[in-house]
């Protein structure tokens, strides 16, 4: 049941990332207001939430995860938990090579304002632990499927 468990939280928190803001621009007043008044086309760009950055696709993944979940736990599936294991892997690596670059740019809001920031939202720590969690639960499911034959 941990198995299934841990891969329903990963979906879960899959779809939550989509949801969250993954990378956001500051300007040195601490708002985007400014940026509002100035520029509303930028001030789109102040804040990327997961759907923005993803596309949709981790609601996709999250769709699958869930009954591979149910699969690698519940009917202790080899190919479920190894379809988990590629679901974190896939995630895990989006986070850190196409999300987490965007982290520390500022794009045109940082030519725009001097003094701009760039940070790092939630849904990053979303992305990472969803996919640390599916890879983690599709491991445990292939190996107690391997340890019980």
């Amino acid at each position: 049941m941990a198995v299934t468990a841990a891969g329903a939280i990963a979906a879960v928190l899959l779809v939550i990332t989509e949801f969250s803001t993954v990378a956001s621009v500051d300007v040195a007043s601490g708002s985007c207001e400014v940026i509002n008044d100035a520029d509303p086309a930028l001030a789109d760009r102040c804040k990327l939430s997961g759907f923005e950055r993803n596309g949709g696709a981790f609601v996709l993944l999250a769709a699958l995860a869930l009954p591979m979940a149910w699969g690698a736990g519940v009917g202790r599936s080899l190919p479920a938990a190894l379809a988990l294991v590629f679901i974190g892997v896939f995630v895990v690596g989006w986070a850190v090579l196409v999300d987490l670059p965007v982290t520390e740019e500022t794009g045109a809001i940082g030519f725009a304002f001097e003094g701009a920031t760039a940070a790092a939202g939630p849904g990053l720590t979303l992305e990472l632990l969803a996919g640390a969690l599916a890879l983690a639960a599709g491991a445990a499911g292939a190996i107690e499927r391997f340890r019980t034959g």
